[in-house]
């Protein structure tokens, strides 16, 4: 039997729809998958079917390949992929990106959970594309300190309070900046009580909603907020290309085979690390373009994205790079199963 799912359904209960008739997973598995109850899978399912969006077959979402995503899904054991068609030029992509991520988020976000998320314009679209609610028992936890050099809307402290306000949750800031002077600087801010308060709740969260840059080689275009904010300098950037960094998950540089190449970095940065982010149940990662393939599969490799959102032109540039480049990217396997990170 297979599903069908009609725009009009919110994403992720018709993702999880497919699941459930089309994949013929049962609901514990669909639950344990996506970090979600049975009784809410259930739900889902049941969301699906009174609104008439789930029938006899598979009818995708005009904006969604189903068959891209499921190519990602199995090839690199990710929980859920969903991916945007290409139609309209890149603002209208970008829109549809955000807003088929917020729609899947939205769905995945329960009672008492903490969320939480990081920066750059990526971000801030998904964050006003949240379905409004008021949940008091929800935390929006900030995953980065702020940057003076970044726009208003992109910092990390006004997109955390954008998704909070959205959600009608508790907001917590982080009012430090990204990157200090030293180890030693950034381990006294995170002993102030307003900074350790935020900090103290990375271990609880449930949901990460994340970016996923992308580090250009040496000459080349960065699309990454770590690189635009400029908290880096030239120098540092240069020094990222050359460790083979292509990309970065909130601040931390990762290369092609999903090892985290900036250790030193990480130590002065006011932000969550990468071994409790590696440890959040839900991960999502949303990025799109073909400029971000390279970028994508590398934060695959990671093992931490566990949901991915993106559109045609990344899904078609990620798998046609894995049919060329599998034998030469070692350790991919290795390094979702062992969630390497920088310590």
């Amino acid at each position: 039997m297979s599903a069908v799912g009609r725009g009009s359904a919110p994403a992720l209960s018709v993702e999880v729809a497919r699941l459930f008739f089309d994949r013929q997973m049962s609901k514990v598995e669909i639950g344990s998958r996506l970090g979600i109850s049975r009784f809410r899978v259930a739900r889902l399912i049941d969301q699906a079917l009174d609104d008439g969006t789930v029938r006899v077959e598979f009818r995708d979402i005009p904006v969604v390949d189903r068959e891209l995503a499921r190519t990602i899904e199995e090839r690199f054991g990710v929980d859920l992929c969903v991916v945007a068609s290409d139609d309209g030029d890149d603002a209208a992509r970008m829109g549809r990106v955000a807003r088929l991520a917020a729609s899947v988020i939205d769905g995945l976000i329960a009672t008492g959970d903490v969320v939480g998320i990081a920066w750059g314009s990526t971000m801030a679209a998904v964050a006003a594309a949240i379905s409004p609610r008021s949940d008091p028992t929800l935390t929006v936890v900030q995953l980065a300190g702020s940057s003076t050099r970044l726009d208003a809307d992109r910092d990390a402290g006004e997109v955390s309070r954008v998704l909070a306000a959205r959600l009608g949750a508790t907001h917590l800031p982080l009012f430090a900046p990204t990157f200090v002077a030293s180890a030693a600087v950034r381990d006294a801010l995170i002993d102030e009580p307003e900074v350790a308060r935020t900090v103290e709740a990375f271990a609880r969260l449930r949901v990460a909603i994340v970016g996923i840059g992308a580090i250009a080689a040496s000459g080349g275009s960065s699309r990454s907020s770590l690189v635009s904010s400029g908290v880096l300098d030239a120098a540092e950037i240069a020094e990222l290309a050359g460790r083979g960094a292509v990309g970065d998950l909130v601040v931390h540089p990762f290369d092609a085979g999903g090892a985290f190449v900036a250790p030193e970095l990480a130590a002065r940065a006011i932000a969550i690390d990468a071994a409790t982010l590696a440890a959040v149940p839900c991960v999502v990662g949303v990025a799109a373009g073909a400029g971000k393939a390279e970028a994508i599969r590398g934060a695959l490799a990671t093992g931490i994205v566990r949901i991915l959102v993106t559109d045609a032109q990344a899904a078609a540039e990620i798998v046609r790079d894995d049919r060329l480049g599998a034998t030469r990217r070692p350790g991919r396997a290795a390094a979702r199963n062992t969630r390497r990170v920088a310590r």
